[in-house]
């Protein structure tokens, strides 16, 4: 009886493990989605709504390199295009590779347990350097042009393919002649 609640107990503590993980990385994703509608869409080399596919299990290993590249390179176009050349900055480049790398290396066995905490650290700091971009992006002004908000205006719902409905008048708000009630231009008057 011992052994079977004692393999309970581990199987509810992994359990809460995973969703505190799951949790974290969420709220972490959330902020890398944050900072990628922050950047200019010219300047994207990635949609905000592509880092949620690091949710899924397996690809994630090697999504996460794609995402770490090109949210760095995504960075680098934005501050260059507000005028803000940073000589040596990586944009969380190298930091972010080191943790990919490192969670890779927690799947090799006897070493796994001894990388995790350097994964954990690494993903700290890079997070923390990722918080530090969205608040620069967000304080900082945008040297861009009005095209970008003419842009997300006429684009937003560029997907959206669905033939546009015409206004329902009401009979007290109708501003057409009683006369055209009807809404065909009187054309049923006028050649009937």
């Amino acid at each position: 009886m011992r052994d079977e609640e004692l393999l309970i107990l581990i199987g509810v503590v992994l359990l809460v493990f995973y969703a505190i993980l799951y949790g974290v990385v969420i709220v972490f994703l959330m902020s890398l989605s944050k900072l990628l509608r922050q950047v200019a869409p010219r300047n994207r080399t990635m949609e905000p709504g592509q880092v949620w596919l690091n949710l899924i299990p397996c690809f994630c290993y090697v999504w996460n390199f794609i995402t770490v590249l090109r949210v760095s390179e995504s960075l680098r176009n934005e501050f260059e295009d507000r005028g803000d050349y940073r000589r040596g900055d990586d944009h969380g480049q190298a930091l972010g590779i080191t943790t990919c790398v490192l969670n890779v290396c927690q799947w090799i066995p006897y070493l796994g347990s001894l990388v995790f905490l350097g994964a954990v650290v690494c993903f700290i700091i890079y997070w923390v350097k990722i918080a530090g971009y969205n608040r620069e992006l967000a304080e900082a002004p945008s040297f861009r042009d009005d095209d970008d908000r003419d842009y997300r205006r006429r684009y937003e719902d560029e997907d959206d393919d669905r033939p546009r409905r015409r206004r329902r008048y009401e009979d007290e708000d109708d501003d057409r002649p009683d006369d055209d009630r009807d809404g065909d231009g009187g054309y049923r008057r006028r050649y009937e």
